[in-house]
């Protein structure tokens, strides 16, 4: 179950506001905000960055960061959300990268992903194998590619939710 209405009261409560660059999740961590009452008041910007031409011409990620560990890697989700920062005046700043198949990208499987959380200057960095986690709940041979897509998305986007609110409810 996808908490964002808790997250939202959560930010509302705090007085904080959030920013995303999105890029496996191509704004549906925007979109869960903004069903939310009162999500203006929180969310400030949001941008999907796609292509790897966005995030080095929006966020400033390094084409020599790309060439050397592939647009899924760790080290391309820390750069995408320190670029968000720099072009924010968020208080969290929320970068995600990762691979919805249907083949292998940069080495990676389909069902990687990896999710920047910055909260004033503390981050936070995860890898995630959605397949692996969703595996047992789900019977993913009687998904299409499409299906599967969906099904990694909205899976990367409630545990990027779930995490962020612990991560602020520990504060």
């Amino acid at each position: 179950m996808i908490k964002n209405f808790e997250l939202v009261k959560i930010l509302k409560d705090k007085r904080l506001t959030i920013s995303f660059a999105e890029s496996i999740t191509g704004g549906l961590l925007s979109k869960l905000i903004t069903d939310c009452p009162g999500s203006s008041e929180i969310l400030k910007e949001s941008y999907i960055t796609y292509s790897n031409e966005v995030k080095n011409k929006v966020l400033n990620v390094k084409n020599k960061t790309i060439d050397k560990y592939g647009v899924v890697s760790k080290e391309v989700a820390i750069e995408m959300v320190h670029g968000l920062k720099n072009i924010t005046d968020s208080n969290i700043n929320i970068s995600v990268t990762g691979n919805a198949g249907p083949t292998v990208c940069d080495d990676k499987p389909v069902g990687r992903v990896y999710y920047s959380i910055l909260i004033k200057d503390k981050i936070f960095t995860k890898e995630l194998d959605i397949l692996n986690l969703i595996k047992s709940s789900h019977n993913l041979s009687e998904y299409d590619d499409v299906k599967l897509r969906e099904l990694i998305r909205d899976k990367t986007a409630e545990i990027i939710i779930e995490d962020l609110i612990i991560l602020l409810n520990d504060q």
